[in-house]
């Protein structure tokens, strides 16, 4: 076996996820320097995101190795993007993904567990109320367990429609106690615009990656662009080293490339989005780079987390200054 190196070293520490909550709360604190009532019910949400994925990882054995490396991921990337540290939809819609997420992993060939799949995608549900688009990962969940979890029957099918319509069911029920049934703004501003860019998505694809390469690159293009490389080569090593992992763990991580690549075609086809898109990229791809940094020894990777190291603080420096 080879010597472990700086990456290695780091993913498998136990000083490094006590060291990331540190940083993540002093970067929180710092560039206002006075509490805010919204700056920290966005660091507890980050936070518990960040529990969630402990617990994922503790669970599953993500990682084989005894690490924390996930959610260091999470909290240092999270913690250079100051533009994202104040209460907003994004941070919860990430943290229902991440519970979503455990709650689906749960059900790993358990056909009648219609207890964890329906609130996989009850959780799924509460995210796309603030989040509409989120609605698209619906039957890529069906997908996923039909082939990855191995655990889709007829109860769980009808399992994960009633938890998907559950949040709609109250919410219909409190506009029928209001007597207002003129159509949700929920609709007409956060569902219909991204299908429209579906249904013109032939013109579209011409015009998109203007958006993304204009002059001067801002904070948050440059943000997604980080991250969008870090989860794209971490996505590709672990296609190529996939089977030194046992099936149950490749299955789980599976869905996070998948969801990545989802991620990545929704920025694609609404890049007005990316500011909310953004943690969902970070959240799904901080388990790969996770497993990258801390299982790979070799040199490609030591200057992969280097690169990692450098573009976090770059762009911590951006959105600081």
């Amino acid at each position: 076996m080879r010597k472990p190196k700086l990456q290695n070293r780091v993913g498998r520490g136990i000083a490094t996820l006590p060291v990331s909550a540190l940083l993540a709360l002093a970067l929180w604190w710092w560039p206002q320097g006075s509490y805010s009532h919204d700056y920290a019910l966005g660091l507890v949400l980050v936070a518990l995101t960040a529990y969630v994925l402990v617990e994922t990882n503790n669970t599953f054995q993500l990682i084989r190795v005894r690490s924390r490396m996930v959610a260091s991921v999470w909290l240092l990337g999270m913690a250079g993007l100051g533009f994202l540290h104040p209460l907003q939809s994004s941070l919860v819609v990430a943290f229902c993904l991440a519970a979503s997420y455990h709650l689906l992993f749960r059900s790993y060939q358990r056909a009648e567990d219609v207890y964890d799949v329906f609130h996989a995608f009850l959780m799924l549900s509460l995210g796309s109320i603030l989040f509409p688009p989120l609605l698209f990962y619906v039957p890529f969940y069906c997908w996923y367990l039909l082939v990855f979890m191995r655990a889709l029957s007829l109860r769980t099918f009808f399992a994960a429609w009633v938890g998907l319509l559950l949040p709609f069911w109250f919410w219909g029920g409190y506009l029928l106690w209001q007597c207002d049934f003129s159509s949700p703004r929920w609709w007409e501003d956060g569902f219909l615009p991204f299908h429209n860019w579906l249904s013109h998505l032939s013109s579209y694809i011409t015009v998109t990656p203007e958006w993304w390469w204009q002059q001067p690159l801002s904070v948050i293009r440059q943000s997604f662009l980080f991250w969008m490389i870090l989860a794209v080569s971490s996505s590709i090593y672990y296609l190529q080293r996939s089977y030194d992992d046992k099936i149950r763990v490749r299955m789980m991580l599976y869905v996070y490339i998948f969801q990545t690549a989802l991620t990545l075609l929704f920025a694609f086809l609404h890049p007005q989005d990316a500011a909310v898109l953004l943690p969902l990229l970070l959240l799904n791809a901080a388990p790969l780079v996770a497993h990258y940094f801390t299982l790979r020894s070799t040199w490609l990777c030591f200057f992969s987390f280097l690169f990692f190291l450098l573009g976090a603080i770059y762009i911590g420096y951006l959105t600081f200054t």
